[in-house]
């Protein structure tokens, strides 16, 4: 007979596997017309977000054995490593491919191949007859388990930082296309990981029953939020292209740190004058003259580059005398699809659109909404 703390843990469960395997296979099943010829570009982590909650019917057993000290110990176990595993895989899958960074691939291997071993051992051993986790074994199998969450950890918050770099980075006066990367995306679903993992600690740790119950109860709530915005492509889709079967070509970003320095307001004092007009006459001359701007992906660090000038007074120039890298780019592009179109009055909307430097239709409209 179970007593009602163990009834509400078997429920709770229930619950926790059951969404996971319902988004297993919502994420598997759902490929709208469009995306699914090109997954990996438009939905980069849609393989692992099924694995990761596939591997969750491993606690089915722990289901019907609520009173069960194995079985209990598996649920923890699991609980400790999986919350900064499932975090750093889908963070890395996602956007360490929307970077075109490949070197979290290896520890993210390394990652899956110990926790499904993990995860298997205490199915098994939670599965045979007696108490098996107990004693030596037990200390052991747990200070292994223990050392695997620190190494998951560090991934995690590898993971996270690399999100939080990147949007730091990604102001809207170092890039001049919004669709390089999700960045309303990344900040909505940053909370995510972070509650996910302070959930699944703290009711682990507390060990008891109406903790374990009320957590999974959360991170059902939580997998639920993620499905749903892992759902829609936060990239454009590109419709032209893709009825020629052509696969969209990934724009090459940097992750790396930006200077503290070159984050923060700047400023012109110190620049003579003549300075601040030679550093103008440079960045007209890449942009308009060498039209920069028809590079879609087109980034104050590369037009730094270019003009052969620190990021930090192009940057500052670029506000006080243009009005900023994103605005100033996005005008020539603006000015450059009118002007296409009184040179080619044949050409449709899109044809003008994407030869002016945007990305997509919808770019354009972005842009021409901000700048009206």
């Amino acid at each position: 007979m179970y007593a009602l703390s163990d009834l509400l843990l078997s429920v709770s469960l229930a619950v926790y596997v059951t969404v996971s395997v319902v988004g297993a296979a919502v994420r598997w099943g759902h490929k709208c017309d469009g995306y699914a010829e090109h997954m990996d570009y438009y939905f980069p982590a849609w393989k692992m977000m099924i694995f990761c909650f596939l591997s969750n019917a491993l606690l089915i057993p722990v289901v019907f054995m609520p009173q069960d000290t194995d079985a209990l110990l598996q649920l923890r176990m699991v609980l400790i490593l999986s919350s900064p595993f499932f975090c750093s895989a889908l963070i890395f899958s996602s956007f360490g491919r929307m970077l075109k960074v490949s070197w979290w691939k290896k520890p993210i291997l390394i990652m899956t191949i110990t926790y499904v071993l993990m995860s298997e051992v205490a199915l098994v051993l939670t599965l045979m007859p007696g108490t098996q986790l107990e004693g030596t074994f037990r200390d052991g199998f747990f200070f292994i388990a223990a050392v695997l969450a620190v190494v998951y950890l560090i991934g995690y918050v590898l993971a996270l930082s690399m999100i939080i770099r990147t949007i730091r980075r990604f102001s809207e006066e170092n890039y001049s296309n919004p669709e390089d990367f999700p960045i309303q995306y990344a900040e909505g679903i940053l909370w995510i990981p972070v509650l996910h993992l302070i959930m699944s600690w703290s009711m682990t740790f507390n060990g008891a029953n109406w903790a374990l119950s009320f957590g999974l109860f959360i991170l059902s709530i939580l997998a639920v939020i993620f499905l749903i915005g892992a759902m829609s492509s936060h990239r454009r889709l590109d419709v032209d292209r893709l009825k020629e079967n052509v696969v969209p070509v990934e724009p090459v970003i940097s992750v790396e740190a930006t200077p503290v320095d070159e984050t923060e307001p700047v400023s012109l004092e110190g620049l003579s004058s003549e300075r601040e007009e030679e550093i103008l006459t440079a960045i007209r001359r890449v942009v308009e003259e060498e039209k920069a701007y028809l590079d879609n992906h087109l980034t104050l660090n590369s037009l730094s580059r270019r003009c052969g000038i620190n990021r930090t007074y192009v940057s500052a120039v670029l506000s006080s005398r243009l009005g900023g890298f994103f605005t100033y780019v996005n005008q020539c592009r603006l000015a450059h699809v009118e002007a296409y179109r009184v040179a080619h009055p044949q050409a449709d909307s899109t044809e003008a659109i994407l030869a002016s430097g945007f990305s997509s239709r919808q770019s354009y409209y972005n842009a021409r909404k901000r700048l009206d």
